[in-house]
């Protein structure tokens, strides 16, 4: 099935996305109370998720003022709430991430449905885990015994073996991403941060059994599935199982995906991108590698072999940001393209970091822009949800810089939605500063041909 299509033109009636928006009070948006992760959206837990409704609102929006809208891009589709909601309207879907387990549980959540198979495989591998009394720790790695107490390593063992008995790999995939939560339930690692830190002593003593656990969690997360199928059921969208649109996930770095299905134009872009360097915001890699390391290696998507497990701060230094080489050089750029970005630098302290830090991001963020531009169709409509953060206490203007980045390589501004998140799952704070309460939803469109 291809994607390719004749460019989107612009078939929106005058004032109809100021008339959707102007509907809304400026408390709508936080969708405090009507935040809901329910069906195939509650299959794992990550960093700082989007709100399904919101995106699942605005998708529909498009949709119905143009009906040629047929696929949806996420170049940081995270743990997958575009594409679930993308899912359930039968779109086609093409979504980038660097960090594996969030390709993975983007897997889960993509089919296939065999739900009864699926069932009864669960039947068997519970039967397994509860008969299997031995006390062996038959696989370990470097720290293990820092993260994990003895007794949680002899019972995540004895999960782990017994999921990869399980066949075929659809099916040990699933089990996977409800094992990768219970991982990071009974790891020794605090839970008020999404870093590695260690608990102080008594709390480690306070960890429930992993097989208990994964119990409870494999059971939830079936009966998820099961709801995600029968809506997309009703919707027409799957057969014998298996979902009718075309589904493309990478586990890759956006700006080495420029070559990967390059004949591919999305036709809706709806994501939200990091708000700096992983490093010093969220650190999505830090928090997926435990579960990444017990996770059968065999099973996880390719960039294991690029050592990207080699040790809990690799992913965040591959995503954007992760590498200064050459920063100083590169603000230049990015000066050129971006007065905000110039003023921010500015105002920031030469004697810290942060000059760095703020220069690297946008300039691997400039250059995955380039990247996901040529991915879209000529004036095909962008939904970013980004939020602004602090660097050497200086707030740095996501939304401005981002909407001048954009404006500099020809596309246009549309509309732009302020938004509180009381519900996002983020830390409160961070090592220096409080960490974002605000977001903001900026809509551009592609440029022209």
């Amino acid at each position: 099935m291809s994607l390719a299509k004749p460019a989107i033109k612009n078939r929106f009636k005058v004032g109809s996305l100021d008339h959707f928006l102007n509907q809304k009070d400026e408390h709508y948006w936080s969708f405090r109370g009507r935040a809901k992760r329910d069906h195939c959206h509650s299959l794992i837990k990550y960093p700082a998720m989007m709100v399904p409704q919101m995106q699942g609102e605005l998708i529909d929006f498009f949709l119905e003022q143009d009906q040629n809208i047929k696929s949806v891009f996420d170049p940081f589709v995270g743990s997958g709430t575009v594409l679930v909601e993308s899912m359930t309207r039968g779109m086609d879907f093409l979504g980038i991430d660097i960090n594996p387990l969030a390709i993975m549980a983007c897997e889960a959540k993509a089919g296939p449905f065999f739900l009864n198979a699926l069932s009864l495989k669960w039947a068997s591998l519970e039967g397994k885990i509860n008969s299997d009394k031995s006390r062996k720790i038959d696989y370990t790695f470097d720290e293990a015994d820092k993260w994990f107490l003895l007794d949680v390593q002899i019972e995540l063992c004895k999960i782990r073996r017994n999921i990869k008995k399980i066949k075929p790999k659809w099916a040990r995939r699933f089990f996977w991403v409800a094992f990768s939560d219970v991982v990071r339930m009974t790891c020794n690692s605090r839970p008020t941060t999404y870093k590695l830190h260690i608990k102080d002593e008594l709390n480690i003593e306070e960890v429930d059994s992993p097989v208990k656990l994964f119990v409870e969690k494999c059971v939830k997360n079936l009966t998820a599935l099961q709801s995600h199928s029968k809506i997309l059921d009703e919707q027409n969208c799957i057969k014998r199982g298996k979902y009718q649109r075309r589904i493309d996930l990478l586990n890759v770095d956006v700006i080495n995906s420029k070559n990967m299905l390059k004949k591919h134009k999305l036709d809706l872009l709806v994501s939200s991108p990091p708000y700096g360097d992983n490093g010093t915001t969220v650190t999505y890699g830090q928090y997926s590698y435990l579960p990444l390391k017990w996770i059968d290696a065999n099973d996880l998507p390719v960039s294991v072999e690029n050592k990207i497990l080699d040790n809990s701060n690799r992913i965040d230094f591959l995503s954007l940001g992760g590498s200064k080489k050459g920063w100083a050089e590169r603000a230049e750029t990015i000066s050129g393209h971006s007065n905000s970005f110039q003023k921010i630098y500015d105002e920031i302290p030469t004697e810290s970091t942060g000059r760095e830090r703020l220069t690297s991001f946008f300039a691997d963020l400039n250059l995955a822009l380039d990247v996901i531009l040529e991915r879209l169709q000529n004036n095909a409509y962008m939904i970013w949800t980004l939020g602004n953060r602090s660097v050497s206490g200086v707030e740095v203007q996501l939304d401005l810089i981002f909407q001048e980045l954009l404006e500099s390589k020809g596309c246009a501004f549309e509309k732009i939605i302020h938004r509180d998140i009381p519900s996002k799952r983020m830390p409160g704070r961070n090592k220096t500063s409080k960490t974002m309460t605000k977001e903001t939803v900026l809509i551009m469109k592609n440029r022209s041909s």
